[in-house]
């Protein structure tokens, strides 16, 4: 069974250019190999034409720095059987996930999530705000689900107006109406963290939670922040966590500002 893989870039080479690099060789070492990789850069990230990739990389341009136009080019070109959402950031730790994913359709189900470990490497303000992402994943059931057949979403597009929670609102049908589960084998997620984009993206994604009616119902319980964060890395997230907190409710940007 073909594999398409879809992952938008943007950025500059310095900053994107090694992370894009490994996930082409963990992509090149599956055991079931991709059948088609579809990048798309912009015309600020177009040095990925440059780079050393795997054979089966095909790279599109979008007109614009849009996650959502960016995905939609990518589903407009897709020839494999099943569709595979891959951030710019995120490398498969097992060589076997693609395999896990297509046993579990195999079996059934229509929608696969994949979990996500944060890698906790770099300054001490970032492996704080992986800690504080790896809560939120291990204990609630964060994330969509990345892998699916691609004729469920053969006439489907991302919503280039929302500029955040695009996935959710892309998914929300399907997942009302389809199976799914989740694989054992994980994604490692490398997110970058400055704080002050940090918390404009925090603000930005409370407004447009309001605007377009998103509900969450899960919490973060303060105890379960104490009981399961390192000591060491304690004050950097109730830091980052108290400074987000203010940040929703007062730091001004503009409506539409793009993430």
């Amino acid at each position: 069974m073909k594999t398409t893989i879809i992952t938008p870039i943007h950025g500059k080479k310095k900053h994107y250019s090694e992370m894009i690099q490994k996930i082409g060789s963990k992509l090149n070492e599956q055991t079931i190999k991709p059948f088609e990789w579809i990048i798309v850069c912009d015309k600020k990230s177009v040095w990925v034409k440059d780079l050393e990739m795997p054979e089966f990389t095909k790279i599109k341009i979008a007109e614009k720095n849009n996650i959502s136009l960016k995905r939609n080019l990518a589903l407009d070109n897709v020839s494999g059987d099943y569709v595979l959402l891959l951030d710019s950031d995120q490398i498969p730790e097992s060589n076997e996930l693609l395999a896990d994913c297509i046993k579990k359709s195999e079996e059934g189900f229509d929608l696969i999530r994949i979990p996500e470990k944060f890698s906790g490497t770099g300054g001490y303000l970032k492996r704080s705000y992986h800690q504080l992402r790896g809560l939120y994943w291990d204990k609630s059931d964060e994330g969509i689900p990345r892998f699916v057949k691609t004729e469920l979403v053969r006439n489907k597009r991302f919503d280039p107006e929302r500029l955040h929670f695009e996935d959710e609102l892309f998914f929300e049908e399907l997942r009302t109406s389809h199976t799914e589960t989740k694989v054992e084998s994980f994604i490692i997620h490398n997110e970058g963290f400055e704080l002050y984009p940090n918390l404009r993206k925090a603000r930005i994604a409370q407004k447009q939670s309001k605007s377009h009616r998103i509900k969450s119902s899960f919490r973060l319980s303060v105890k379960t922040i104490i009981l399961e964060t390192p000591l060491t890395l304690l004050p950097g997230v109730i830091f980052i966590l108290g400074l987000r907190t203010i940040a929703k409710r007062i730091l001004p940007v503009e409506s539409g500002t793009s993430r």
